[in-house]
């Protein structure tokens, strides 16, 4: 596992270093510094747990009652932010009464650094044992909160114009980005399965990861991201508590149409936390997301030119 991670390590650096799509020394995207850029979007997505029990042998899966979120989200300058629900209104939403889901997230841009914060919550699961009949459990819940903060090394790669559309790349182009996580996850009403009545875990990894922009006949975007990490997990159980390795992996690709009115397209992306949570207990846990969008960038309102002024006078001042 060491050197397959150094390896990985030492070709996205070498890369992210060298990465030469454009010879000249302009900048090869387009940014749109009045515009506020908004879109609608659907999401199915979820935060599923694999639990291993060593001395019996026993898996148990935790799988969340999958939902479709739908969501807005805005993006001027140097902020970001989406939010979504899902609405039991769509025949998807509509089993197991007792399940909901929310999601929140928020995005900072200062230069090269991409401060990224998030919140789920996920009420009712399916408990899975392997070789056993599987039930639902309504009072079964989980919450993670936190977020990362990203460094981009090529000037010439455009993060916004895969992730938030608020840019559109213009030149194939590349860039190693290295992130730290930290994530705090608890899972509620699992008394019946193993631990206490719940249990948290704290997350915080390092993961070298690299991104790339393909772009073709002029409008039309394809993008792709990998990252392999390591990190440390702390769990808290009760009164006791249990430190362990942590690897992170990392893997998304996105696709779109962009104009420098409207854009439209898809992003998928999966995160998978492998860790023990106490002795001869390892836990994998797991977000997934597809989500598929369409926007349209206007002219921003004094307010929100007013918020996003304010923020980077604060940030200006350390």
């Amino acid at each position: 596992m060491n050197r397959f991670f150094f390896l990985v390590l030492f070709i996205v650096s070498s890369t992210g270093f060298t990465q030469t799509d454009s010879i000249n020394n302009s900048i090869p995207y387009q940014a749109y510094p009045d515009k506020l850029t908004t879109k609608l979007f659907t999401i199915n997505t979820s935060n599923d747990f694999k639990l291993y029990f060593e001395e019996e042998d026993l898996h148990v899966e935790l799988v969340p009652n999958k939902k479709t979120i739908l969501g807005i989200g805005a993006h001027y300058d140097i902020l970001a932010f989406s939010i979504g629900y899902s609405p039991r209104f769509l025949a998807e939403n509509k089993d197991n009464d007792g399940s909901s889901l929310f999601t929140f997230s928020t995005d900072l841009f200062l230069g090269p650094w991409i401060q990224h914060l998030e919140f789920i919550y996920q009420d009712g699961m399916t408990v899975r044992p392997r070789n056993l009949a599987p039930y639902y459990q309504d009072d079964l819940s989980s919450m993670k909160v936190g977020g990362s903060t990203s460094f981009k090394f090529n000037p010439r790669f455009s993060y916004n114009a895969m992730r938030f559309q608020n840019q559109r790349q213009l030149e194939n182009a590349g860039s190693f980005i290295p992130t730290l996580s930290y994530y705090y996850t608890t899972l509620d009403g699992i008394d019946n399965i193993t631990y206490s009545n719940d249990a948290g875990f704290l997350n915080i990894a390092l993961t070298p990861s690299y991104y790339y922009n393909f772009v073709f006949k002029e409008h039309f975007l394809v993008s792709g991201g990998i990252g392999v990490g390591l990190g440390f997990t702390k769990t808290f159980d009760g009164e006791e508590n249990h430190s362990s390795l942590l690897t992170r992996s990392f893997l998304s690709l996105a696709a779109g149409y962009n104009t420098d009115d409207f854009f439209a397209g898809f992003l998928t992306s999966g995160t998978v936390q492998k860790h023990q949570s106490a002795v001869n207990v390892d836990v994998s846990d797991t977000v997934k997301m597809i989500s598929f969008f369409v926007g349209y960038r206007f002219n921003a309102p004094k307010p929100v030119v007013k918020v996003n002024d304010d923020v980077k006078d604060f940030f200006a001042r350390f």
